[in-house]
Order: C-alpha cells, then structure tokens, then sequence
C-alpha cells in the first residue's frame, strides 16, 4: 500500500502550472491513498477533483476556510481550501470533526474515512506561531474520537517538529512515524508533514518526499509530498 500527504498551498500562482506538477508527480509515486490539505475549489477550479480525475480515483472533499481569494488572472472568486482524502478503493465510512479553533485561525477541521479495514486521517493543523498547545489540543480531540484497537493510518500538514507537543501527544498514543528512520525536511528546512501508523499489523515502511524538486523550474507546492509504501504481514 501506497499513502501520500502533500499540502497543495491553495491556489498560489502559478496555479495551473502547479496542478500539472502536483499531478505529474502524484501519479509517478502510483499512490493507493492520498491526503491534500489546501485543496482549493474556485473560480473554476478543484485541486483534489483535478488529481483525483488524473490519478483515477474516488475524492472525498471536506471543504473549509471559505473567502474570497485572488485568481491567476487577478480577480477575486469566492473559494475554499480545506481537505481532501483521495482513494483507489471506495470508503465506507467519511466524517468530518472541528478541530479546537483560535480567533486568529478558525475553521480548522479533520477528515476521517474508512477504507479497506483502516481509518485514514486527514489533518490540517493550526500554523500560528506560538500554538504548540493548541496542536496538542487538535490532536487530542481527533485522538478522543478514533478507536484505539482499529488500525490507522494519519497524516497532513501538522505544523509541527518532532519534539513538539502535538508530535508527543501522537507518540503516547501508539502511532509510529513511518518516516523515523528517513527524516527529511519538508517545508523551508522544516520536517512538518508527516505519516504515521498504529495497531497495523507487522508492517515495514519506507518513505521518500515528492514533488522536492521544481519541474521546468515550476515547483508543485511550498511543500514537498511525503510517500510512504507499506508492506503489510
């Protein structure tokens, strides 16, 4: 099994040359499950539909952070960037949960599908500055509504190191970073997007980052993708 995560960074220019990146690189790494965070939708446009209808698989859209936002040709369209959760085998179980909000940061939302006997998560967590307590609090509030006996895959965009207190909160709770023994940092030097795993059966996992390296000097996003390949028991 295949999992990506990639923040998608909405629709910052140049978009379209983006999206073409972003699914160029998407469908080299041939992932089974695929995480986006940013998904934007407007004006015409829907990142997650985009590479889902590339890639050939089912989208599971959780919109989020509606407001008006400037177009590639300028003009202001009402739109969203929220999250999107992409699969080859269809769920049969999605939800959407609120995440503890900030005044300066609201709107915050995790998604949750069933698919193939696994819980997929699908995180966004807050990106202020001093809010290491406030990830904390995101993922427990995802934590308080997962079953711990089933197994679980959860990734994103969480807006965290290693050593932070929302990384530990995920540690304490059994979840394995998939990517412990090849760290590689994700976002301006930065390792915050990340991939991990608990109650899976015996499984190996290797990782690598996607989309690291621009294309015809167009690089997809402001992140780098992070695959992981499972090998279960």
């Amino acid at each position: 099994m295949r999992i990506l995560t990639w923040n998608t960074w909405k629709n910052a220019p140049p978009y379209r040359a983006r999206l073409e990146a972003m699914i160029s690189a998407a469908a080299a790494a041939r992932p089974d499950i695929v995480l986006l965070q940013e998904a934007f939708v407007g004006g015409g446009c829907d990142t997650a539909a985009s590479i889902a209808g590339a890639l050939g698989m089912r989208c599971l859209a959780a919109p989020a952070r509606p407001k008006p936002r400037p177009s590639e040709d300028g003009t202001m369209v009402d739109s969203t960037n929220g999250l999107a959760l992409l699969s080859r085998e269809a769920a049969s179980a999605h939800r959407v949960i609120a995440l503890p909000p900030h005044p300066d940061d609201p709107d915050r939302i995790a998604q949750i599908a069933r698919i193939d006997g696994l819980d997929v998560v699908n995180l966004h967590l807050t990106h202020l500055t001093d809010g290491d307590h406030l990830r904390r609090d995101q993922i427990l509030r995802v934590l308080d509504v997962l079953d711990p006996e089933a197994p679980t895959l959860l990734g994103g965009d969480l807006n965290a190191e290693p050593g932070d207190a929302a990384l530990g909160a995920l540690l304490a709770a059994g979840f394995r970073d998939l990517a412990a023994e090849r760290p590689e940092p994700t976002m301006a030097g930065r390792r915050i997007d990340f991939l991990s795993a608990r109650s899976l059966p015996p499984a190996s996992a290797t990782t690598r980052l996607v989309g690291a390296e621009p294309v015809d000097g167009v690089a997809g996003s402001d992140h780098a993708g992070v695959l992981a390949e499972l090998i279960l028991a």
